[in-house]
């Protein structure tokens, strides 16, 4: 028999500590059943699957729209490039940015919205990303193009470290694979071109640091009972 003012009373006592057994103990004392507290139980746990599951649902939709939201931004802005002078595209650039990371970071930790402010950062993390591109196009630099994949990796993991977001993690993880796949393997061996200002090499080493320190404070703080699936 499931009893929802017992549920709420079974949540409540878990989030201040109480353990299963001085759980069972008490409702026994009450008059109930080891069946009826087992089934209690279980309805608990039904709903934190179907909380979680929403929560995860929400954080996908919200993802999407930003993703959308930042292609209709790029659309826009490439419609109207050529006409557009140098300040005013790096006005765009920087302003969209700044935008999207200041009023993500203000939903994340002042109104406690962390997913739409997540999302926003990850927004950011996106224009900050064809910013990189679009500056170089602008001032024709001279550069591999997974040079800015790996830039916009860096970017993003250190901005993920800043904010502590986990969606940001994720999006440096496809940023790298395209920049290692991209790259030349000649490039050590004197083939590539390094006569620009970060050459593509000290831009390898430093990503192929960053990564592996990354990986290891990320693992760090992994939950003990994840860390056996790794």
């Amino acid at each position: 028999m499931i009893d929802q003012n017992v549920v709420e009373y079974i949540k409540t006592s878990l989030s201040q500590g109480k353990t299963k057994e001085e759980l069972y103990k008490e409702l026994m004392a009450q008059g109930w059943t080891i069946e009826a507290i087992q089934e209690n139980f279980n309805a608990l746990n039904t709903e934190e699957e179907k909380e979680d599951l929403s929560k995860k649902t929400i954080k996908i939709i919200v993802t999407i729209g930003a993703v959308l939201i930042s292609a209709g931004i790029f659309s826009f802005i490439a419609a109207n490039w050529q006409g557009m002078t140098r300040p005013v595209k790096l006005s765009i650039i920087l302003v969209s940015m700044l935008v999207s990371y200041g009023a993500g970071w203000y939903l994340k930790e002042k109104l406690e919205l962390p997913k739409t402010g997540e999302a926003l950062i990850l927004l950011g993390s996106i224009i900050y990303g064809a910013g990189i591109f679009l500056v170089a196009q602008m001032f024709n630099i001279r550069a591999n193009w997974p040079d800015g994949f790996i830039l916009w990796m860096i970017g993003t993991i250190a901005m993920a470290f800043a904010i502590e977001s986990y969606p940001l993690f994720y999006l440096a993880i496809p940023l790298g694979i395209v920049a290692l796949t991209g790259h030349p393997f000649g490039i050590f061996t004197g083939s590539g071109d390094n006569s620009f200002l970060l050459t593509s090499s000290f831009l390898l080493l430093a990503s192929t640091i960053i990564t592996f320190i990354t990986g290891w404070i990320v693992r760090k703080k992994i939950p003990p009972e994840f860390k056996e699936f790794y």
